[in-house]
């Protein structure tokens, strides 16, 4: 897997695009960076493009990065409640499932988590 993160200056977010077979190390690595972003560019609006991403890791392991996230978060000082996540796939992705329960489990414990299949409309929800 392979991650690559930008800040959009104009639009004042953060894109993730992830590329091929997700694996919890890997993504560990991104989140932390995701953090060190965040951090540089006071902004808490992040878009992950998983449209190129195989996503075959267990329930379990997605909660677990679920909660590395927030932990993440918190460690720089950022309100989790306030920060926006858009999980931007394509309408017949595979597993997609899996985006679904992230996004669940997310909602479940008031985090803005939202899954978009259009990225027009992802930047204009993140953006409100």
């Amino acid at each position: 897997m392979q991650y690559f993160i930008d800040y959009n200056d104009e639009k004042k977010i953060i894109l993730i695009t992830l590329v091929g077979e997700i694996d919890v190390p890997t993504i560990r690595t991104a989140i932390l960076e995701a953090g060190k972003v965040i951090i540089e560019h006071q902004c808490n609006r992040i878009i992950g493009d998983f449209r190129e991403t195989l996503f075959t890791v267990g329930t379990v392991d997605i909660l677990r990065l679920y909660e590395f996230w927030i932990e993440t978060l918190k460690a720089n000082k950022i309100n989790p409640h306030e920060s926006k996540r858009v999980i931007f796939i394509n309408p017949d992705q595979k597993n997609w499932e899996k985006f679904r329960f992230f996004e669940t489990i997310s909602v479940n414990r008031n985090s803005r988590v939202k899954i978009f299949y259009d990225l027009d409309k992802a930047v204009e929800w993140i953006s409100k």
